[in-house]
């Protein structure tokens, strides 16, 4: 998700409804699913035949063209998702802990402004 907390009250509602709609398309099944306002967490099971990538996309695509056609407040954002997604295989790991590696794997964000010219 773009860094801008957009996804609460009826957003966050109706991109729960699309996502399970979506992962019955694709047949796979959402067991864990925590929409935070500004990021998504996903834990998807599903059969070896289907490639991470091709869930995360389409997820991503499905809900982010609904979402910006239902809400017109999320067409000021350029895109709705990023490319990023992480992909853990196994069982027994902790939400905490995926998110702490996700955030320590992205590249940091540069301050909000304007640039700052060479510093006398």
């Amino acid at each position: 998700m773009r860094c801008k907390p957009v996804l609460i009250g009826c957003i966050a509602e109706r991109l729960a409804h699309l996502l399970l709609e979506k992962a019955e398309d694709l047949d796979v099944e959402l067991q864990d699913l925590q929409i935070q306002p500004a990021l998504v967490y996903l834990v998807v099971q599903a059969p070896p035949t289907v490639a991470p990538h091709s869930i995360a996309c389409g997820l991503k695509a499905y809900s982010s063209s609904v979402l910006r056609r239902e809400f017109k407040e999320l067409t000021t954002i350029p895109t709705l998702w990023t490319r990023d997604y992480l992909v853990v295989a196994g069982e027994d790991i902790a939400a905490d802990d995926l998110l702490r590696a996700f955030h320590s794997r992205l590249a940091p964000r540069r301050p909000p402004g304007r640039p700052r010219c060479c510093q006398p």
